[in-house]
């Protein structure tokens, strides 16, 4: 384990769209997120000054019609239980179509979709001291029924206007082709412990967090890379307070990177664009 991966969190998504615009409009009605800054072709959107969101609009962009390594979704994370309770409430008023739920014992998550088909996790998690460790200090796999009820009840006494204050991408999950690949990537190479493993899946954390980046097989082992018009993930960001040390390791692993306006650039071994900031 290399010591500097632990101050690494998500910091953004970007997704390529074919409609930056209408798709704005999702993420900000039904998710929350403030519209911080919209050009002819991107949307920035975000809490406060901090963007979580970044929408590019493509020349003749196309839905993938089958699946493609990318994005599985990008999880938001809210501040408390309650505001997840006020969310829920909004959820169900919009009448926006929910395609599941799950306690994971460390997070209680509701899984929907935005208009463009990409996956969306809005999450928050349990007090640390009550998540179940097993023996390694690991997190087991669990997805157990959420209390619905109790949700809507911890969040009576709030009136859903917009994501709050503190939302954050908690965590991205990626649709991958390669386990073992991605297991030498991001912790063999870049440093990130595995908080939980199983056949199929692959959970890593930066620190003591359950996970910053999920990645799984479940759509097949033998997917491509998006194609240049085609929809979703075009990167997203990792941040770091050490971003002269995260070059020099990589560097010293010979990891192929690149840098580009103060940010390293690299592909991960399913394709992926992930940017490392500061």
């Amino acid at each position: 384990m290399i010591g500097m991966i632990n101050d690494m969190t998500v910091g953004k998504v970007v997704l390529k769209t074919k409609n930056h615009k209408k798709l704005a409009a999702f993420y900000h009605e039904i998710i929350g997120l403030q519209i911080l800054a919209q050009e002819s072709a991107k949307t920035i959107l975000g809490v406060g000054d901090t963007a979580l969101l970044e929408l590019l609009e493509v020349a003749d962009g196309v839905i993938p019609k089958q699946a493609k390594t990318g994005l599985y979704h990008t999880a938001f994370l809210l501040p408390t239980r309650a505001e997840l309770g006020s969310f829920l409430q909004h959820l169900l008023e919009s009448e926006y179509p929910l395609d599941g739920a799950g306690d994971h014992i460390f997070s209680e998550a509701l899984y929907f979709r935005d208009p463009e088909g990409n996956g969306i996790e809005v999450y928050a998690d349990r007090p640390m001291n009550e998540w179940e460790r097993d023996e390694n200090g690991d997190l087991p796999m669990a997805t157990n029924p959420v209390d619905g009820d109790g949700l809507l009840m911890a969040g009576a006494e709030l009136d859903w206007s917009s994501a709050p204050a503190g939302t954050t991408v908690g965590h991205i999950h990626l649709q991958i082709t390669d386990l073992e690949a991605t297991r030498e990537f991001y912790h063999h190479l870049l440093g990130f412990a595995i908080k939980t493993e199983i056949p199929s899946a692959l959970f890593f954390a930066s620190g003591d967090y359950h996970h910053h980046i999920g990645s799984n097989v479940w759509a097949g082992r033998n997917l491509s890379p998006l194609e240049a018009n085609e929809t979703g993930l075009a990167y997203y960001t990792l941040i770091t307070a050490d971003l002269a040390g995260v070059t020099q390791h990589l560097q010293e692993k010979a990891i192929p990177f690149e840098q580009q306006n103060g940010a390293i650039l690299l592909t991960d071994p399913n394709g992926i664009a992930v940017q490392i900031t500061n």
